[in-house]
């Protein structure tokens, strides 16, 4: 296992960037090493771990992650299509997003390392993985109004739980991953309900609304 800090190897990553290269989904596959596919997913769950995301960001990163957990399933993340792969990424150490991701992968580092590693290994705790991955993935996809809290933060907490707990081997961190993956579903489906609630509450004045328009 690599001992090198998270936090460092990003760091690394990023002084060595050659002048004018994009950071882009290949390119950190590409470059994280021994790491693994786990580390893009935890680089780009960092920027929504701050309340306040980037727009519309949300939508390209869980389409990424869902074309990663697609490649994992056939057994091949070398390198994603142009068309997602290459795209450029609004990432960059000046940004609040990257500051504030640095600190709290900094405050995450001190709680990880190997522990309850017996059952990590097995193929289908790896696949069991994955799909979680790809339904977490789809949340951050899913068109919720952005006044609503968290919605960008739980799924993305889960997602780096998980990920870094199948990279460092860490069987506890996945173990929480599990739990806020859990704590994730119920709280959608809370939203999910109260969004149904109101649409009936106010049904006929929607509709009337509606064929004023059509």
């Amino acid at each position: 296992m690599n001992s090198v800090p998270l936090s460092k190897t990003i760091k690394a990553l990023l002084n060595d960037l050659p002048e004018g290269q994009k950071i882009t989904v290949n390119w950190m596959i590409s470059n994280t090493g021994g790491r693994g596919i786990y580390l893009v997913f935890i680089w780009l769950s960092l920027p929504f771990v701050v309340p306040v995301s980037l727009p519309g960001f949300s939508v390209i990163v869980g389409l990424v992650f869902l074309c990663l957990c697609w490649s994992m399933l056939l057994g091949d993340v070398g390198r994603l299509h142009r068309v997602i792969g290459d795209r450029p990424l609004p990432l960059n150490r000046e940004s609040r997003f990257y500051r504030a991701s640095m600190r709290f992968l900094v405050w995450l580092e001190r709680w990880i390392r190997p522990r309850k590693t017996e059952w990590i290994h097995w193929r289908l705790v790896s696949t069991l993985n994955t799909l979680l991955l790809a339904f977490l993935a789809f949340l951050l996809v899913c068109p919720v109004p952005g006044v609503i809290p968290f919605t960008n933060s739980l799924p993305t907490y889960s997602i780096i739980a998980i990920a870094a707990g199948m990279m460092e081997e860490d069987g506890v961190c996945m173990s929480f991953g599990y739990i806020l993956f859990l704590a994730t579903c119920v709280y959608f489906l809370l939203i999910a309900g109260s969004i149904i609630a109101l649409l009936n509450r106010y049904y006929e004045d929607i509709l009337l609304w509606l064929q004023l328009f059509i």
